[in-house]
This record gives structure tokens, sequence and C-alpha cells, in this order.
């Protein structure tokens, strides 16, 4: 698997089209449809991401055999490493590409001295059992209302 940091409006304007697949794919089931185009409109559109990059946030598009399968994103906060976004299409789960992630990971915020955060949907049963498997554990539950009645109910992971 290759990693493409985008840092361009060319190179996400390219990736763009498979990333609001996979966070239908993901988040359909899980939120249902409406709900996920308010998301991707108010907090996954291309001028919010190009925002979120300007500001610090690292986002890569994952790639294998030349096609997107993934993307991630993270950010360098002062006592912790915010894995904000990790997300792969459903035909390339089960292969083992977590673990290669989260090796990536592991070994940056190990480089930086920061444990690790994120926050996974506590309905995303599958997301939830790959970080435990992985060592992360629950520190808290986070429900954020987002607007239009809509809410986030997450649940807060972190890995020493």
């Amino acid at each position: 698997m290759e990693t493409q940091k985008i840092t361009t409006r060319e190179q996400l304007d390219d990736f763009y089209p498979a990333l609001e697949e996979i966070w239908q794919e993901v988040f359909t089931p899980v939120v249902g449809s409406t709900q996920v185009e308010y998301m991707l409109a108010n907090y996954q559109s291309e001028e919010l991401i190009m925002q979120e990059i300007e500001a610090g946030v690292h986002y890569y598009a994952l790639i294998l055999d030349n096609q997107y399968i993934g993307y991630i994103a993270y950010q360098l906060r002062s006592d912790y490493l915010y894995l904000s976004k990790i997300y792969i299409a459903a035909s390339y789960r089960n292969h083992g590409l977590m673990r290669e992630i989260f090796t990536w990971f592991d070994q940056l915020a190990k480089k930086h001295q920061l444990k690790q955060h994120l926050r996974v949907n506590q309905g995303n049963t599958q997301a939830i059992g790959v970080y435990q498997h992985l060592g992360f554990h629950l520190v808290e539950e986070k429900i954020t209302n987002i607007g239009s009645g809509y809410q986030m109910v997450d649940y807060v992971f972190e890995k020493e």
C-alpha cells in the first residue's frame, strides 16, 4: 500500500470522488444516508478539507494497485496524536491494511512521544473491535450536536 499526502486542491479534486464513496459506504449503515450527506457537505467537503490541511491536519490517500482504497488524516496536538480519519473501502478490509496503518501511527506517536487518540461512532462496531485489538482503550463517550438535529455519538479511544 502506498500513501499520497494531499497538499493541493488538484490532488484533493482527483481523490475526492473516492473519499465520498468510502465515506458513504462506511457511514450509511451507521447513521443513514441523510446524515451522511449532511456530514459530507458540512464536515468533509473539499473546501473544509483544504481549510483543515492549511490549519495543520495531515491528509493521506491510500493507494493499492493504482486505485484509491481509503484515506487517513491526523493532527499533532500538544498532548496527543489525534487520528481523525481512518477509512478503507469495504473490498480492501480484512487484508491486514489496518495493521500497516497503525504500525505507521505507532511509529509517528513514538517519534513525537505522544499517546494516540481517536473518536469512533458508537455504532461502528467493526472499527471498535479493530481499535481494541490494536491496543486502544475506551476513555470517554462524546455526544456532539452537529446541527440540523444531528448528533455524533462517539467513543474516544486512547493508546499509550
